[in-house]
């Protein structure tokens, strides 16, 4: 796990000072080790940085440059193979192959055999390797053959070409800025803010689909003009003509596509049995480790099933350690007493931690400038819990993001279904799942109609959404959102092609990219059981009476884990996930603080600032005050334009 540079210019050649700066400013995804490698036409040279490990003699960055055209950088959070072996860039000199690498090969012991039986031969226990023979073995078909996560970076000097790709589910993120003769391409957004070359203005549609919507990650557009994401799923060919003067091509293509189509052919039993196998191979596999792991625990079903799975499949429980958010006497975002049921239930041990930011203003810049686009203050408690994991030397986190999106476990899923009995002729059970939908959710039955209702009128959604982020932004900004786009996305006419949506565009990108920067941002890798591509296709053929049964949503998972669970966790229905008292942290922002950056606002032109001066004096806390921070702050950390 670790953060990755690159430098490509074919007019000047690698400006090694910005390369410097775009790996240097993701210092926190990688601290253990630091590299580089130029390249030229005589071939990959590599160099060292401040963070290079000491017994690696390789020659300062300063050394290089001088005819070079691609520059490749590392930050290394070391995981598998923690000696100096697993330093990167890492090179196949036989093959002219120089690879940056940010990810985990969860099944890179299972491809490291296949190899071994083809004639590969290893020198590391790393996957980093692994993916290098792998792509000597089938090329750019690689892809197919992994299992995990990935950002990376790969120089094929055979071919005069630069192979990037992301996983399937982004899980790892790869940003790029391509212009003519020139490429960067990094982890995270701030490192191409690195090359002052490059112009920085906002990219007003997209700003204004997040100040309208909350929406953001759902397409390869980013808060930056010019700066893009790599989707999940795709890879990025960059051709460089054989006389090395000029990029001839780049490309963008999917590997990898989702599909939604719902399978009778299993009873709910078999359905079961398929889910439990499948979850703990994917629990299995993000055990390996030569780092200490560890576990969130909300209290929720989707971690605590997590946490029941790895614990049974260690010999000793207590040597895992879970980590939980805790508030006492808040019931609306204290989940101790879930999570504690589930700690003793299994025998791991648990940790409570109790969050309490002092420097509210000085945090939330903080995340904003680690999650590089739309967040909220309840964030301030994930990362205290973090950066309490990490004091304790872990490094390696398993988490329950995203079953929810396959198991319909949000409230809004219910109006889709209850559409999809409806379209199918389900009408007795329909009768009968409405009411019982009331008594196992969050939703009394009067909420319920209102949910259905908001959710299968498109009209009142947009009408809705458009009033009430036009009381604080100005319309020429809301206006210029693509309409036509966001209509599609944010509106189904499926229940299977809002699946679709959740986890390709509306809900999941955006919780990875906060999963990935927040992780990193206190030098932990995230790992989800849930977000296993295996996992994933088996869930999105699973017929939706068997997610959504007797009003209780996620009812398959729950029937999975019923006989391993406390009762009190597996069925319960007051969904809460990793809250936080952001109405009390939001008071201990200084209105003198809210004022100023009102009134000396960067982005003056896109919002109302006399309204949003009033609802500092009269309400603080509301959340469209933060909406307008966390973008003031984005303009200034990033040195944005409008």
């Amino acid at each position: 796990m670790c953060g990755i540079s690159g430098y490509l210019d074919l007019d000047r050649g690698v400006d090694t000072d910005t390369l410097r700066r775009m790996t240097d400013v993701i210092r926190h995804r990688g601290p253990d080790d630091e590299g580089y490698a130029l390249i030229g036409k005589g071939g990959a040279a590599f160099y060292r940085g401040e963070d290079t490990l000491p017994q690696l003699s390789l020659p300062p960055l300063e050394q290089g440059g001088s005819g070079t055209f691609l520059g490749l950088g590392h930050r290394r959070l070391s995981i598998l193979d923690l000696s100096a072996a697993g330093h990167q860039p890492m090179a196949l000199p036989e093959r002219d192959l120089a690879l940056t690498y940010n990810g985990e090969l969860y099944n890179y012991l299972e491809l490291r055999a296949q190899l071994e039986a083809l004639g590969h031969r290893f020198r590391t226990n790393c996957d980093t390797e692994v993916l290098l023979h792998a792509y000597c073995q089938w090329g750019e078909d690689c892809l197919d053959h992994f299992n995990g996560m990935w950002g990376f970076a790969l120089w094929d000097g055979k071919e005069n070409k630069l192979f990037c790709a992301r996983d399937r589910l982004g899980a790892k993120p790869l940003h790029y800025y391509h212009s003519a003769n020139k490429l960067l391409l990094g982890s995270e957004l701030k490192q191409l803010c690195q090359d002052p070359a490059i112009r920085r203005t906002f990219n007003r549609p997209y700003l204004a689909a997040n100040l309208m919507y909350r929406l953001g990650d759902y397409d390869d557009e980013t808060l930056i003009e010019g700066m893009r994401a790599l989707p999940p799923g795709h890879k990025l060919v960059v051709q460089v003509a054989p006389e090395g003067d000029r990029i001839v091509s780049v490309t963008v293509t999917p590997y990898w596509t989702l599909h939604v189509r719902y399978d009778d052919s299993y009873t709910q039993a078999q359905w079961e049995e398929q889910v439990a196998e499948e979850f703990s191979r994917a629990c299995r596999w993000r055990l390996r480790s030569d780092a200490p792991v560890a576990a969130l625990l909300s209290g929720g079903l989707d971690s605590s099933c997590m946490v029941t799975e790895l614990c049974g499949q260690m010999s000793d429980p207590a040597q895992l350690h879970t980590f939980t958010t805790s508030y006492p006497g808040d019931a609306s975002c204290d989940e101790w007493y879930f999570a504690d049921l589930v700690n003793r239930a299994c025998g791991c041990t648990g940790n409570q931690i109790l969050p309490a930011p002092t420097d509210i203003e000085g945090q939330f810049e903080n995340v904003v400038w680690h999650t590089e686009g739309l967040c909220g203050l309840s964030l301030l408690g994930v990362k205290a819990l973090l950066e309490q994991v990490r004091s304790q030397g872990y490094k390696v986190v398993l988490n329950g993001q995203c079953g929810d999106e396959l198991m319909l476990g949000y409230e809004r899923y219910y109006a889709f279904y209850f559409s999809w009995l409806l379209k199918t002729g389900r009408i007795r059970r329909l009768l009968r799942e409405f009411p019982q939908a009331g008594r196992h959710s969050r939703l009394h039955l009067h909420s319920l109609a209102a949910y259905v209702l908001y959710f299968d009128l498109p009209m009142v959604r947009d009408t809705r959404q458009l009033h009430r982020a036009e009381r604080f932004v100005k319309r020429d900004l809301l206006e210029m959102r693509k309409k036509a786009q966001l209509h599609e996305l944010l509106y189904p006419r499926s229940l299977e092609q809002l699946q679709y949506l959740e986890l390709t565009a509306m809900q999941l990108p955006n919780i990875v990219r906060m999963d990935d920067r927040l992780f990193m941002s206190a030098s932990l890798e995230s790992r989800i059981p849930f977000m296993d591509y295996q996992f994933v296709e088996l869930a999105c053929r699973i017929p939706p009476e068997y997610k959504i049964r007797e009003g209780y949503t996620k009812y398959l998972m729950r029937c999975v884990f019923d006989a391993r669970m406390p009762r009190e966790v597996t069925w319960r229905t007051n969904k809460l996930g990793f809250g936080a008292p952001v109405d009390a942290w939001a008071r201990q922002v200084s209105p003198e603080y809210l004022l100023s950056h009102i009134r000396n606002a960067r982005t003056a032109p896109y919002f109302r600032q006399d309204a949003l001066e009033a609802l500092v004096l009269r309400s603080p806390a509301h959340p469209a005050v933060f909406e307008f921070l966390t973008m003031e702050s984005f303009a200034r950390q990033f040195d944005v334009s409008v």
